[in-house]
Order: structure tokens, then C-alpha cells, then sequence
């Protein structure tokens, strides 16, 4: 199965989509402490649906087992491929050192993730007094490239809001074009669309850049999406679920 690494990998959404496709994830490098147990979480429930276990990771979403009682379920080796680290140039080695484990030198095929967006976000610019110039955040994509130098995945996929577009440097560059430019310097064709959320079976209108990049100088790779038309609101999604006041509720399933 063609094995991936997720980047920037928040709560693991991108990740979610590859497993459902058969991809399988290498390692997931996030520095949010409470996404690193949200992605750990949804790894025990990989592992334990693979092992038809599913009952146990049901005991834990009722209660009747802890969070700590459900990990001791899962081999460390798989938990450890959750990396809780920050992204930059000094903790780059140690990151490596801790995929280059996880792989046990296997083939690395894909890269996914995007660095966070505030940086570049039009919202996020217009907040800032600076509009976010500066920002150590707009230059990540300096970081992810070095992943693609030592790994040499086949192909990578990078996700951002539509401010990319427009976003520019002190000089009046584009991140965009610079990061592009980069890419193709370290080896990979570039190639993207704005894609709708709402369009692909999500009930969300949300608007976001895909890059995707592919080693060689190949062109025309992106892939024909299909389109889903979707006609469900959000009332009709949640009209079977109790009526709540802010505060009350529990964090276990609702049984009706």
C-alpha cells in the first residue's frame, strides 16, 4: 500500500481522507498537544478496527474505559509515529530521525499537509499591523521542502485558503510564486485548483487552494474530480438531536 507522511497535520482530516483510500500513514508531525491526542486516538481506532477490536474503542467512547486504558491497547511503535513538534530548522533532525524510524526504510510515496494559515489568511492579514509580513509562518513551506529533499516522494499535496493567492513579501513577491519556484528547484511540477468543499460531498462552503506536486517535469497530472451535488442543510442533519443550552450536554454518545 502506498505509504504517506502528513505535515502541519492538525486533527488528521487530510489523513482521514488518504486512509479511507487504502494510502497508509508513515507518521504525523503536529505541534498541538490536544491534535497529537485527537490523531493518537484515531490512530488506536485504525488499529483496533483493522484488528476487529472495535468493541474496545466503543467501550472507550462510552466511558467505560479511559483515554490511558484505551493506549495501552495499541503497540507503542504505532502511537510513536504521532510526532508532537514544532516545524523549523532546529528540531528538523530530530523529526527526521523519528520518520526515518517509523519507515524502517521503506519507501516514503507521499507527502500531505499545509502549514498554518493565519499567515497568509486575508483575515488574518488585515488583523495584523503588519498584514502579517515578517510572520516566521509564510515561510514554512521553506520547511516542507526539505521533507521533499530528503524523502523524494513520488508526489505531494499542498492545502491552504485562497489569501495565498495574494499574499506578498516585504519586496511585493508572492509567496505563492516563491514557494512554486522552489519546488520546482528541488525537483517537482506544480500544479492546482480552488476546490469547494460543498462540491465534494462535505456540508460546508469552504473554498481552499490545492497544490499538488509531482516529481519530474511532467505536466497535466492533476486529477478530473468528480462532483457531488448535495442537497442536505445543516437543519436536517442535526434535527434528531436534543435541544441544548450552553454548558449542559455529555461527552458521550447520545443514545436515541
Amino acid at each position: 500500500m502506498p505509504k504517506f507522511l502528513d505535515l502541519f497535520a492538525g486533527a488528521g482530516g487530510l489523513s482521514e481522507g488518504f486512509i479511507r483510500e487504502g494510502y497508509t500513514p508513515v507518521a504525523h508531525v503536529e505541534m498541538d498537544e490536544a491534535a497529537c491526542y485527537t490523531l493518537k486516538t484515531r490512530t488506536a481506532f485504525h488499529y483496533l478496527n483493522k484488528h476487529q477490536q472495535l468493541n474496545k474503542y466503543k467501550d472507550y467512547l462510552n466511558g467505560k474505559i479511559s483515554r490511558t486504558d484505551l493506549y495501552k491497547l495499541i503497540p507503542s511503535n504505532k502511537l510513536s509515529t504521532i510526532i508532537h513538534a514544532e516545524i523549523n530548522e532546529t528540531t528538523l533532525q530530530g523529526i527526521f530521525a523519528k520518520i526515518d524510524a517509523c519507515l524502517d526504510g521503506d519507501k516514503l510515496d507521499l507527502i500531505v499537509g499545509g502549514p498554518p494559515c493565519q499567515a497568509y489568511s486575508i483575515v488574518g492579514r488585515s488583523r495584523d499591523k503588519n498584514g502579517m509580513r515578517g510572520d516566521k509562518r509564510n515561510y514554512l513551506f521553506v520547511n516542507y521542502t526539505e521533507f521533499l529533499k530528503r524523502y523524494k516522494p513520488t508526489y505531494f499535496v499542498f492545502e491552504n485558503v485562497l489569501g495565498l493567492l495574494s499574499a506578498k513579501d516585504e519586496h511585493g513577491k508572492l509567496y505563492f510564486d516563491k514557494m512554486r519556484k522552489l519546488f520546482k528547484e528541488v525537483g517537482y511540477e506544480t500544479e492546482y485548483q480552488i476546490l469547494s468543499a460543498d462540491e465534494h460531498g462535505v456540508l460546508q462552503s469552504r473554498k481552499r487552494i490545492i497544490l499538488i506536486g509531482k516529481r519530474g517535469k511532467a505536466k497535466g497530472f492533476y486529477p478530473i474530480l468528480s462532483k457531488i451535488n448535495s442537497n442536505y442543510i445543516v437543519k436536517e442533519i442535526f434535527s434528531g438531536l436534543p435541544q441544548l443550552q450552553a454548558g449542559q450536554g455529555s461527552m458521550l454518545p447520545f443514545a436515541t
